[in-house]
């Protein structure tokens, strides 16, 4: 029986849920390589099928492990069935990470420990050991799987050692030799059905070059030794074949040519190498396991050899074997990754599914004829007994020629036919185990132990030539110089070669033999556990479902032969209601635990608070009886805020407003429209609108990527429609994206790492569906950056350059405050020269009109004035934001003769401060000084009021064509 476990499962020792339905289950394993379960299981409405789920497991029968565990890998449903391939339990950590380590000289469990201390993580359960005393050294410079160190190709763990591994579910053991020499013989007369024999020379080496490496106590410096061994049979060949091996443990040159004449000796490396593919009957009771070790006998093919079983497959569901491979050789390694698998060349031996389990179901009526078999035995045993005494009592009257007519007669016969109906076609009876009855109760008995019994004659051991043998028409055959009987001398070789024996009368037709017509399952649930009966009501052929009343469920099986006759087994309940286990036991009185959570400004714990503003790392503490964090960095793991997070903040696309920008149609057509938006960052909005019908979109090719392979680069853009679609958009080589866009304004980002050295375009492609007449897009603000982040949109790098020179040239004034400051100048003349309230009202008149005409240019230079302030104030903060001041102070400041100016660099307009005061020059000119206190304006305009002593002239306030001149007094 299987049954499915959850795959948190830590033992075999408990069943699960009963795996009842199940049509197949198959478990393969090979002698150092694969192990793994093949099941298929019934879709029904008993809903099993449902809990059979990847990474789940199943306890399942093997052949001499007992239950193991296979975890399911592959889960594959079929319109009835659902085949499921699992692997064992052992797999779970083959793939765990191994630093390099080495193992200098010492035994193969020393070599596992060194294994298991180089694993960075618990193996959990998995524990490894091994009975290999011989020692090696194992060095592995490089990380590796468990698996690969483990068990991969020859220079692993395994093949070093060169021992054979047993997976026992949590448990794995290298042992020297896995099974036994268990002396079953496979011979083409009695239990192998068919023999193909093929020779290889493929693999011969007649010559070896033996070197060690190694460096000698007290000394620095390696030394090399090197032999050349030749095979004994290297003479046998027509040609040479060498190869080269190493070992770095011998230090002496004997040690090495002995080591390496061990290869021809006992590795046989010299030889041509045999394949036996030979298949198999049943083996009648005979264990043969992984690792053991049988004979192979063909007569007519000359074959006597020893093979070992390196693999099998087993049928769980009936637990028998369904094949099993011999070779001659173990493998050390199942992935192919140290040279050819030997099991390329093993002998299988390959036993019919169909037919095994025919045969397994007939095992009853075997063991059934057996037992008639013994009866009939004995009682031809007493027959014979009783003929021998009467051919001694004959003896006295007629001699020797008594007891030889009692050979001719029918009890001989009848022996013979009995021996022969033995063998029956689908209920095949061991040949060696009938033989051996015959010879030893019967005639010979006292020299039955000198002799090697055979499935169908006796020799003598070191002899080729029978002295009894049957053949398969039961034609009995004697070659002796003399046969006698209790000790008793009856017949010589010359006088047995007289005696001819006459074939008896034909006997009666037997009876017609009785079958298994067909098997029958029935079910019941019941509240009984016990006192049903096949005669109690409720027997279905159908499993039913268990309640928590009903939870006991019945089977018995009724068994319908070809003579009308029927048998039924005893019920017995196979399954139980499992919604509720057995009561645990009580648990202790449990603990509140806390998590505490702190913040610091390293992975040390530097700075640690219970505050994140301004932290870059967060720790945490978990499973503690105390409520109150503590203040001991090192009882935190910390893990930065940040870490995998790049931030990039330069803009590399010029135009982010895209007022410049074309773009290019795909399939369908667009017209490209700029808009004004005071809610964009960059003032406007693109407006693409669909002037023929179509798939795919629009793109642009915004920057050249190839001079940025390697960098992780995110692209962002906001982007809004007038219906919802999906569109593509990026990069259009790995850097791409599919979003969902709809009426409402959304910013979009996707980030990738830039590959391709070819330049691409960036697309607003649509992903299904096509475009209608009359559809539109909008974009605004797009951004090209370095890292995975996408930032807030701004200007490229040329972008503010091109903002900053064109507000200086319109903003500072060039024109404006030449032409101000010069009428200021002019005025302020004026006023000095003229005294006389007729000039002053003349002054005032042309004052008027200097007014009126600069009103204009006035008015755009305040307004100028405060624009530029405002933007000189932003794009301070972009500078800074950028790592752009420091070009900004390049650019506008620099030290000059007397201290420090500020301004172009051509000297056009700028301030100078000194020590002694101030002086802001325009056109190359001094408009005004500050020095000791004085303000000294040579050019200006006054727009409101200008004061003179206690005289101040202003524009009247009713009629602002009219100037005023007041009095002021000084109190």
């Amino acid at each position: 029986m299987l049954y499915l476990l959850d795959g948190q499962t830590k033992t075999p020792k408990w069943n699960g849920q009963p795996l009842f339905e199940t049509v197949s289950a198959t478990v393969e394993e090979e002698l150092n390589g694969t192990f793994q379960l093949r099941l298929t299981y019934p879709i029904t409405d008993s809903g099993v099928h449902e809990t059979l789920r990847a990474d789940e497991l199943i306890l399942c029968p093997t052949p001499d492990l007992g239950k193991q565990l296979f975890r399911v890998k592959q889960v594959n449903i079929q319109d009835d069935m659902i085949e499921l391939e699992c692997y064992h339990i052992s797999d779970d950590v083959m793939k765990r990470q191994i630093k390099p380590f080495f193992a200098t000289n010492t035994t193969c469990q020393s070599a596992l420990m060194r294994l298991v201390e180089a694993c960075p993580s618990d193996l959990g359960l998995f524990s490894f050991d091994s009975d290999v005393t011989e020692r090696h050294t194992y060095v592995s410079d490089e990380d590796l799987t468990l698996y690969q160190a483990l068990m991969d190709g020859k220079h692993s763990i395994l093949g070093t050692w060169e021992g054979e591994l047993v997976r026992a579910n949590f448990q794995l053991t290298i042992k020297k030799h896995r099974g036994n020499d268990k002396e079953v013989i496979l011979t083409s007369h009695h239990n192998l059905k068919a023999f193909e024999d093929k020779d290889n020379s493929e693999k011969v080496i007649t010559r070896i070059y033996a070197t060690s490496t190694f460096q000698a106590e007290g000394s620095d410096e390696d030394t090399v030794l090197s032999v050349v061994v030749e095979s004994p049979l290297i003479t046998q060949y027509p040609y040479v074949h060498e190869a080269r091996y190493e070992n770095n443990t011998l230090q002496t040159e004997e040690e090495l040519r002995q080591w390496a004449m061990a290869k021809f000796t006992h590795e046989h490396i010299d030889s041509i190498s045999r394949q036996l593919t030979v298949e198999a009957y049943q083996l009648d009771g005979q264990e043969v396991h992984l690792g053991d070790t049988v004979t192979l006998k063909s007569q007519k093919h000359k074959v006597d050899v020893k093979k070992k079983a390196v693999s099998y497959t087993f049928d769980a569901l009936e637990e028998v074997y369904l094949s099993v491979t011999f070779d001659d050789e173990v493998s050390f390694t199942s992935s192919g990754s140290s040279g050819t698998h030997s099991l390329a060349s093993a002998a299988k031996t390959i036993l019919d599914v169909n037919q095994s389990v025919t045969e397994h179901r007939a095992s009853k009526e075997r063991a059934n004829f057996n037992k008639v078999f013994d009866r009939q035995f004995e009682r031809l045993q007493t027959e014979v007994e009783d003929g021998i005494a009467m051919a001694k009592a004959e003896g006295e009257r007629s001699g020797k020629k008594a007891a030889l007519d009692y050979l001719a007669t029918d009890a001989l016969e009848a022996r013979v036919a009995a021996l022969q109906k033995a063998k029956i076609d689908e209920l095949t009876v061991s040949s060696s185990a009938w033989m051996t009855r015959l010879v030893s109760q019967q005639i010979l008995s006292e020299y039955v132990k000198s002799l090697e019994v055979e499935a169908d004659k006796v020799v003598i051991p070191g002899q080729h030539s029978p002295v009894f043998s049957l053949d398969r028409d039961g034609n009995l055959s004697i070659d002796t110089p003399l046969l006698k009987v209790r000790g008793e001398s009856l017949a010589t070789q010359a006088e047995l070669k007289t005696i001819s024996l006459t074939p008896g009368p034909k006997g009666d037709a037997g009876a017609d033999g009785v079958g298994i017509q067909s098997r029958e399952q029935y079910y019941l649930v019941s509240a009984q556990k016990t006192g049903l009966t096949t005669t109690s009501t409720g027997w279905t052929k159908t499993i039913p479902s268990l309640t928590s009343t009903l939870k006991y469920l019945w089977n018995y099986e009724k068994t319908t032969f070809t003579n009308g006759s029927t048998t039924v087994t005893t019920p017995v309940v196979i399954g139980v209601y499992g919604d509720k286990g057995v009561d645990g036991k009580v648990g202790k009185d449990g603990k509140t635990l806390y998590t505490w959570r702190m913040y610091a400004d390293s992975d040390k714990g530097d700075g640690i608070s219970a505050v994140s503003t301004g932290k870059r790392y967060l720790g945490l503490a978990v499973n503690r009886e105390s409520a109150t964090p503590s203040t001991n960095p090192s009882d935190y793991t910390w893990s930065s805020f940040f870490e995998g997070t790049e931030l990039g903040g330069r803009n590399y696309i010029d135009d982010y407003a895209m007022k410049a920008t074309t773009f290019s149609s795909v399939t369908s057509e667009w017209k490209k429209e700029v808009v004004e938006d005071t809610s964009s960052v960059s003032g406007v909005t693109v407006k693409m609108t669909c002037t023929k019908a179509g798939t795919g979109g629009f793109h642009r090719n915004f920057y050249d990527l190839r001079s940025r392979i390697g960098a992780n680069m995110t692209f962002s853009v906001d982007l809004k429609a007038s219906k919802t679609v999906s569109l593509t958009i990026g990069n259009e080589l790995s850097g791409t994206k599919v979003v969902q866009v709809s009426s409402s304004w959304q910013r979009y980002s996707v980030s990738w790492k830039v590959t391709s050295a070819q330049n691409h375009s960036y697309v607003f492609y649509l992903k299904s569906g096509t475009w209608a007449v009359g559809d539109v897009v909008y974009l605004r603000n797009v951004q090209l950056e370095d890292g995975n982040v996408a930032s807030a949109p701004g200007p490229s790098l040329n972008d503010l350059i091109a903002q900053i020179d064109a507000k200086a040239d319109n903003g500072f004034m060039k024109q404006q405050l030449d032409l101000l400051t010069e009428k200021t100048e002019s005025l302020r003349v004026d006023l000095e020269a003229k005294a006389l309230a007729k000039e002053v009202a003349d002054w005032l008149k042309s004052y008027k009109e200097f007014e009126k005409n600069n009103e204009a240019v006035l008015a755009q230079f305040n307004q100028d004035f405060i624009d530029n302030t405002a933007r000189i104030a932003a794009i301070e903060a972009d500078l800074k934001a950028n790592s752009l001041l420091l070009n900004f102070v390049n650019t506008y400041l620099r030290a000059g003769d007397n201290g420090v100016i500020i301004g172009k660099k051509d000297n056009s307009e700028y301030i100078e401060l000194t020590p002694q005061g101030m002086m802001i020059k325009s056109a190359g000119n001094a408009v005004m000084t500050v020095t000791a206190g004085v303000i000294k304006i040579h050019h200006g305009v006054f727009v409101e009021t200008l004061q003179v002593g206690y005289y101040r002239l202003e524009a009247a306030r009713h009629n602002a064509k009219h100037l005023v001149c007041r009095f002021i007094d000084a109190k």
